[in-house]
């Protein structure tokens, strides 16, 4: 396992760790090694909620990539169209 000196917490930051612990009947110690951890998934976490939905919304559908690509070619330009119009 690793360690790590964390200096200068703010004294509230630090308070409401301490409260937060004693709320959770923990350490502060382990508040604190909670915190990174949820911290260090965080990104993941919300890669693979992604993912998941996005394997959801496209279930049984059979596109090709070229077909996605060209589609939004064509939406991008009808939207500069009715932006800007024909030029």
């Amino acid at each position: 396992m690793a360690q790590a000196l964390i200096r200068n917490i703010d004294d509230a930051d630090m308070a409401e760790i301490r409260a937060q612990a004693a709320r959770q009947g923990i350490s502060v110690e382990q508040r604190l090694r909670d915190v990174v951890a949820e911290a260090a998934r965080a990104d993941s976490d919300a890669f693979w909620q992604l993912a998941a939905t996005m394997r959801e919304a496209t279930r049984g559908a059979s596109l090709t990539v070229e077909e996605i690509l060209e589609e939004s070619r064509k939406e991008r330009e009808d939207r500069d169209r009715r932006i800007i119009g024909d030029l």
